[in-house]
Parts: C-alpha cells; structure tokens; sequence
C-alpha cells in the first residue's frame, strides 16, 4: 500500500514502505542462514546476524531518507551473510560427513 503522490508527505511514506518490505523479503533467508550457521560455531553466527541486522538498518535509515545514494549504507551488512552462509555450509557438510 502506497500514499498517492497529492499527499505532501507520500515520497517519505512510500520510501518508508519500500524499505520494510526489503528487509521483509529477506528475513526468511536471514533466519535461516542464522539457525543453520549457529549449529556449530553460535558466537560467530551471532556475531554475524548482529552485523546483517546494524545492516539493516542503516538501509532503512537511508532509504527512508529519499536520497538513493544513502541506501549504499548498509551494505557492509552482506558480510554478515556471508559469513553465515559459509557457516552453513560448514555445517552441512559436516552433517554429511564430509568434515
């Protein structure tokens, strides 16, 4: 749901809305990556969901500011998942065997 445009406040509203459902659309990855990389090594794991999650929210600050440049902020939140996909794999492949 988006504010129409005659709303003087509609751009900030949209941008606002955008941004949740971003972080909305990838939070079932997140938690999955989080419990599957904690299996192992749950202070690395932790460690990395708290950096995806400062991630987080510094996208949704500088999105909701309106400035596309600002959005770049929180990229550094993607080491978090990467570490934690390369904490589940681990993971997966010790499960299987091959660790």
């Amino acid at each position: 749901m988006y504010a129409e445009k005659k709303d003087k406040n509609a751009n900030e509203f949209n941008c606002v809305q955008r941004a949740h459902q971003n972080v909305l659309e990838h939070l079932p990855v997140f938690y999955a990556m989080l419990a599957t990389s904690s299996i192992y090594r749950p202070k690395i794991a932790a460690a990395a969901g708290v950096l995806r999650i400062a991630g987080f929210i510094m996208y949704v600050k500088g999105y909701s500011s309106g400035d596309p440049g600002k959005r770049r902020k929180g990229n550094f939140g993607h080491f978090g998942s990467l570490i934690m996909l390369g904490l589940s794999l681990e993971a997966a492949l010790r499960i299987l065997g091959y660790l």
